[in-house]
């Protein structure tokens, strides 16, 4: 079991945040573009593949699963750098 502090983790996305996330265009070299607001956003590659994981519909707790294997990490560990991440990017997107 994944330990998390956001008892919404394992969910998808609301439909608000799931719209605004699939507003964004991502490019290869980590950049995110908010046609929105006209702001740009620098991503590291874990921060891309995650974003690219819930464009693709996955909830939370399947992006956070998905990076665990492919960095050879635990879901724990992985939960806690997640969760930072989607709630950051929630505050940007209005």
């Amino acid at each position: 079991m994944i330990a998390s502090a956001n008892p919404n983790a394992g969910s998808k996305f609301n439909s608000t945040v799931q719209q605004r996330l699939n507003d964004l265009v991502l490019s290869g070299d980590g950049h995110a573009f908010d046609p929105k607001t006209g702001r740009s956003y620098r991503l590291n590659p874990t921060g891309l593949l995650a974003l690219q994981l819930a464009q693709n519909g996955q909830s939370e707790k399947d992006v956070i699963s998905q990076l665990a294997a492919r960095y050879a990490q635990h879901p724990s560990v992985v939960a806690v750098g997640t969760e930072a991440f989607f709630g950051q990017i929630k505050r940007y997107l209005p």
